[in-house]
């Protein structure tokens, strides 16, 4: 069936006309007809359920009984695609084509998108499978067994006892090294918050929430000292790019250019893979999480593998999944906006610093760096990984999918226009001037009263944890600052750094040593930040540009080994990678590109030099 009838079929079905214009449009690039003939068995009880069907002619037998009458026209099985556990997916009956049948189906990572926002369509299906089990006598097959309850990993049990008895020990030990006592107190809790990252005892945003609230219970600093990050501009700027962020992703308007830069890029593998880049790049802008990206990126990349059919783990399939992660992470240092960590450290920086480089000057600093990542990618896209055979992308049920969603609606028009409100104003705040952070709560109060952002999505579509782990981070540093701790520091390794001489190469060699050091044991969030906070006074004595400081920081906190250090590779992982992607192929690519991440550095000194900043 073609994609325009495949289009208006779901425009006609019943159940799927009432679902909007972006959820249909979806729907269509996970929908695909199906014959079957007399007698064809269409699924066996026990079989995985990866898709539900709908009748459109024909007859359907449903397990082998006579009480029942077989399923026509407009009737829908396979209802049990829509668990939410892969391990309970499972078809409890056989089904069988009585007569020709012609129908559709709907793939089960599409109908559990689709039904998260539509809860009806969940239930509806669930209901009408468990009606028709109280009418039918389907085949017996063994239950799934019940996994029984694992023991404590031995990893965790050293990381609780190690939190039990390090940190008493470094309190012990600071004061008997005669530090001052609020010193001495404050080195136990930033080790016991480090500990509990180290062995992930549990998730990464409540140790610096334990610390602050453990900070001040006690009385070891002020409040305003530690609560610092809620008294600054990273609390509002994070609410209005989050805000920002999900009313393009559930206005449709992210998905809509999707699909407008598909059809309009030149059909080639090449470009393909940098339609995935690309936008990549532009969610940069307004997203400050890599993982927050990835899953905006990954139904695209879906569908384009699955149009394109490439052979799984073949060099085309894996360049897909490559370009789709390295869209989402390669713009990591190289925008303020586009990592959580460059908004916390930005706060570190004098405000001075923080007006010069809160728009277009971060980007034009890192323009060295940026063309170089960005031109060894496309490199490797075109010469690395050619495409076995050319494969078409289906322009005509793209085309299909764009008709679905039909005109640009109000939600999108004003998601389209706070985009750019946005961009330009971080672009050129000497147009509005003021604080971006304040023009993104202008934005967030804007969606706001409008509606585009209500009660719920304000609930649900902040990433909160991450948020609260940002700021009490900052109370965290300035904690350390207020306490004295930076200038012990510098002073406890006096003449030790007399090696740097000022000299900006040795200090690169500095920040990639203490940033690749702290970012084997801490997530990458905690990695950057501390890796500022030792990094910071230690530049500004060697008189380097506190901008310098915190983006090779946060360059180098993109270098990684081993699978547990990227987040966004674990969300990769869940969405498929091994299945479709040749994984050595995969971590040879991305380690590659920890050396270059330092070759450019080092290449950047004389554009740096040449800018004023050394």
């Amino acid at each position: 069936m073609q994609a325009d009838r495949l289009a208006i079929t779901i425009q006609e079905h019943p159940l799927l006309a009432q679902f909007s214009p972006l959820d249909r449009a979806r729907l269509l690039a996970a929908t695909e007809s199906c014959d079957f003939a007399a007698g064809d068995e269409i699924y066996r009880a026990g079989d995985q359920a990866r898709h539900a069907y709908w009748i459109l002619e024909g007859q359907v037998e449903l397990a082998s009984t006579r009480a029942s009458a077989p399923l026509g026209a407009g009737d829908a099985f396979g209802a049990e695609a829509f668990a939410d556990s892969a391990t309970h997916a499972h078809h409890l009956t056989n089904a069988r084509a009585v007569t020709p049948v012609a129908a559709v189906r709907v793939a089960r990572a599409a109908l559990l998108e689709l039904a998260s926002h539509n809860p009806p369509l969940k239930s509806g299906a669930l209901l009408g499978l468990a009606a028709r089990l109280g009418e039918l006598s389907p085949p017996a097959h063994p239950p799934v067994p019940v996994a029984a309850a694992r023991p404590l990993p031995w990893r965790q049990r050293i990381g609780w006892g190690a939190a039990l008895v390090v940190p008493p020990l470094v309190w012990w030990l600071a004061d008997r090294a005669g530090l001052p006592p609020q010193a001495a107190v404050y080195l136990g809790l930033f080790t016991l918050t480090a500990l509990m990252w180290l062995f992930a005892l549990v998730d990464e945003f409540i140790p610096p929430i334990m610390a602050v609230v453990a900070m001040l219970f006690i009385d070891l600093v002020p409040a305003d000292v530690a609560l610092h990050g809620f008294y600054s501009r990273t609390f509002l700027l994070l609410l209005g790019v989050y805000a920002l962020a999900a009313v393009m992703v559930s206005s449709g308007l992210a998905y809509r250019f999707m699909l407008w830069v598909l059809v309009r890029l030149p059909d080639s593998a090449f470009w393909h893979r940098a339609a995935l880049t690309l936008f990549g790049f532009l969610l940069s802008i307004v997203m400050p999480s890599a993982n927050a990206r990835l899953a905006l990126l990954l139904p695209l990349y879906r569908e384009m593998d699955d149009s394109l059919g490439a052979r799984a783990q073949s060099r085309e399939a894996s360049a897909l999944m490559i370009a789709v992660f390295t869209g989402a992470t390669l713009f990591s240092p190289l925008l303020l906006t586009a990592k959580s960590s460059n908004l916390a450290a930005f706060v570190s920086l004098p405000t001075q610093v923080r007006a010069e480089y809160q728009g277009l000057g971060w980007l034009v600093s890192a323009a060295v760096v940026a063309v170089g990542l960005l031109g060894v990618h496309a490199l490797a896209m075109r010469f690395l990984f050619r495409a076995e055979v050319s494969r078409p992308l289906p322009v005509a049920r793209i085309q299909a999918q764009m008709t679905l969603l039909g005109p640009l609606r109000a939600p999108e028009w004003v998601a389209a226009l706070a985009f750019l409100v946005f961009l330009l104003g971080a672009i050129v705040p000497q147009w509005h001037q003021s604080q971006t952070a304040w023009l993104a709560g202008f934005v967030l109060i804007g969606l706001l009263i409008l509606g585009l952002f209500n009660k719920g999505a304000f609930k649900t579509q902040i990433d909160w944890p991450l948020i609260f782990f940002l700021l009490c981070l900052d109370g965290l540093t300035e904690a350390i600052h207020y306490l004295g701790l930076d200038v012990l520091m510098i002073q406890a390794i006096g003449h030790h750094l007399d090696w740097v001489g000022g000299s900006l190469g040795w200090f690169i060699l500095l920040a990639l040593v203490v940033t690749v050091a702290l970012r084997l044991v801490l997530p990458l969030t905690a990695g950057m930040i501390l890796a500022v906070t030792v990094l910071m006074p230690i530049g500004l004595e060697q008189g380097i540009h506190p901008w310098l400081v915190v983006f090779l920081a946060s360059l180098f906190s993109d270098i990684w080994f081993m699978p547990h250090q990227n987040s966004a590779l674990q969300q990769a992982l869940a969405a498929g990678l091994r299945s479709r992607c040749d994984e050595m192929l995969f971590f040879r690519y991305a380690w590659w590109l920890n050396p270059l991440r330092i070759v450019l550095a080092y290449a950047s000194i004389p554009y740096w030099k040449w800018l004023g900043l050394y």
